[in-house]
């Protein structure tokens, strides 16, 4: 896989933590912060489908309620003609 280099920038309690971090895994920096970017980014993946899911299950809520209503003259009326 091609890979390109980046400079950033960390407030340096940040970068300590990191080093931290990366001497107790025995990994580089480098493969950190691209584990640290991978769940970051599946994270924020699954944040924004639940929203997603969350505003479409609302919007079928306020539609399915309609429904109902335009068939409760109806149910009632079929209602009439059981035992």
């Amino acid at each position: 896989m091609p890979v390109e280099h980046l400079n950033i920038t960390l407030p340096m309690d940040l970068k300590e933590a990191l080093d931290k971090e990366v001497r107790r895994e025995h990994t580089k920096r480098s493969t950190l912060i691209q584990k640290a970017v991978v769940l970051y980014l599946r994270v924020a993946g699954k944040t924004s489908l639940k929203e997603l899911l969350r505003e479409s299950y609302i919007e079928m809520a306020a539609e399915a309620k309609a429904v109902t209503r335009a068939f409760q003259t109806l149910d009632r009326e079929a209602l009439k003609y059981v035992d």
